[in-house]
């Protein structure tokens, strides 16, 4: 071979190698899924564990890791806490850990900073096997495809042009503005328009006990059949709400949960602020 022909042979394997690289990172990512006691679980790896987490849309924060994982994966206290009021009101203090590398199937995440997993004693996490929670803050750069059906969750990265091959399609639902890029949107019920909070840490839909009572004064069920759940001007009823006395901030009304993620393949397109549903 000719130093020429060499030389030609070289760019044209580096521009294989360039597109090749450009067309891993357009590529979805799939990542398998267990639903456990109506809670999703994934599998995330920290120093070679392989460490099962529920995914928590409604934890805005990265991972929260029992103190067991903490302590087998060497994870580092940073020295500094955080504070958070859960939907009993009480208020807790999360230690935090530095993570140097973290893993979601083939996507890789390096020093993150995680919380351990703590929660009040009228307030208990629902044990289904996990070792923590995975929350929305590794994923917001992504739209998120929730597949119950199919068990599984893909990650649809920046730029992609795959998305709708991915599952992320649908009638499109905007996030509310007043929650800064969190999973909240409008909802049309048989009682009335709410503010509903997209949870897949909640193992079913919730209403607060107080919009309840301020809709329906002679309600007194603890469940609510609504026949109505208008979305994105589409209706998904009928949805079963169970009625709670949860501490919400004002404005806030309830949670979509599982028996919603159930049926319908729900893509959170958090660089978009809005959620797509499929019918």
């Amino acid at each position: 071979m000719t130093k020429r022909a060499h030389c030609k042979s070289a760019a044209f394997l580096a521009m294989l190698m360039i597109a090749f690289g450009c067309a891993a990172a357009d590529r979805p990512i799939i990542v398998p899924m267990k639903l456990l006691g109506n809670f999703p679980v994934v599998n995330v790896t920290i120093d070679g564990n392989d460490v099962p987490l529920v995914v928590d849309l409604g934890n805005s924060g990265s991972v929260a890791l029992t103190q067991a994982v903490i302590d087998r994966v060497q994870a580092m206290p940073t020295g500094e806490t955080s504070r958070g009021i859960d939907p009993k009101g009480n208020v807790i203090e999360y230690p935090k850990f530095r993570i140097p590398r973290l893993q979601i199937a083939t996507a890789v995440f390096t020093d993150v900073i995680g919380e351990l997993d703590v929660h009040g004693r009228s307030y208990q996490a629902t044990q289904v096997g996990q070792q923590g929670f995975l929350g929305t803050s590794l994923l917001k750069v992504y739209k998120v495809v929730l597949d119950y059906p199919h068990r599984r969750m893909t990650l649809v990265p920046p730029g992609s042009t795959k998305g709708q091959s991915a599952g992320c399609k649908g009638t499109a639902v905007p996030f509310s503005p007043t929650w800064h890029g969190e999973p909240v949107t409008e909802a049309d019920i048989d009682l009335g328009r709410l503010m509903v909070w997209w949870d897949t840490g909640a193992p079913t839909s919730v209403l607060s006990k107080r919009f309840a009572q301020e809709a329906r004064s002679d309600l007194s069920d603890d469940t609510v059949t609504t026949k109505q759940l208008t979305l994105g001007g589409t209706d998904f009823g009928p949805l079963q709400f169970e009625i709670c006395d949860v501490s919400l901030p004002a404005g806030f009304d309830g949670f979509i949960g599982y028996n919603f993620f159930a049926h319908h393949i729900v893509c959170m397109d958090f660089p978009g602020n809005r959620l797509l549903i499929q019918h």
